[in-house]
């Protein structure tokens, strides 16, 4: 992945609707196994609630039902732009400067703190994803403004951040990492993702 500074998250994620879609894409993806008529199926759009549909009964999946999203009011947009300060700001991100780059109240401000903060110290548990017939997607990603003089994949005064999810349960591990080795890249694989699982990256040599 390219580094990612405010403005190619904007880019990325101008909006509830893109926002929605991505939340869906990586708790559940296109050919996710429907619950109810168990068939792999097309998910669609619907228009009338925040949810998608399958092609062959119509059940609807909620991507936000059983996330820190769930019954808020406040727009995912801001939900994701906080999640990506709390992973950018090296000190810490406080109620009040939530408060103040979000424009919510306080209130709300310091309880989406606290429930990223939660799902944070739950997603870098000790628990290893994946496992037979699974599987696990990695990706890193360079965070952190660009700086003057600076270029590359190893740019100076970036940090680091590797990334991996459990396909269709939206479990994951984020690590900050000191560098993209091999060596480092797959050690991480090796601690955080159980034997047997399969695992996808891109092409990247590492």
């Amino acid at each position: 992945m390219k580094q990612c500074n405010v403005r190619q998250f904007f880019k990325q994620f101008p909006d509830d609707e893109t926002c929605l879609e991505h939340l869906f894409n990586v708790r559940f993806g296109q050919g996710h196994e429907c619950p109810k008529c168990k068939r792999s199926a097309k998910w669609y759009r619907l228009q009338s609630e925040q949810a998608f549909s399958c092609q062959w009964c119509g059940h609807h999946i909620h991507p936000m039902v059983g996330s820190i999203f769930e019954k808020s009011r406040t727009p995912l947009q801001l939900w994701f732009y906080a999640i990506f300060l709390f992973t950018t700001t090296r000190h810490g991100v406080s109620a009040k400067e939530l408060q103040r780059q979000l424009g919510v109240t306080y209130k709300t401000a310091w309880r989406m703190a606290a429930l990223i903060r939660e799902h944070m110290a739950a997603i870098d548990g000790d628990e290893p994803l994946g496992g037979e017939g699974e599987i696990v997607e990695v990706d890193e990603t360079y965070v952190g403004g660009h700086k003057k003089g600076t270029v590359g994949r190893g740019a100076a005064g970036k940090t680091i951040v590797m990334g991996m999810v459990e396909r269709g349960k939206g479990k994951a591990i984020v690590k900050v990492i000191p560098n993209t080795t091999q060596k480092t890249l797959q050690g991480e694989i090796a601690a955080n993702v159980k034997q047997g699982t399969e695992v996808h990256t891109d092409g990247f040599l590492g």
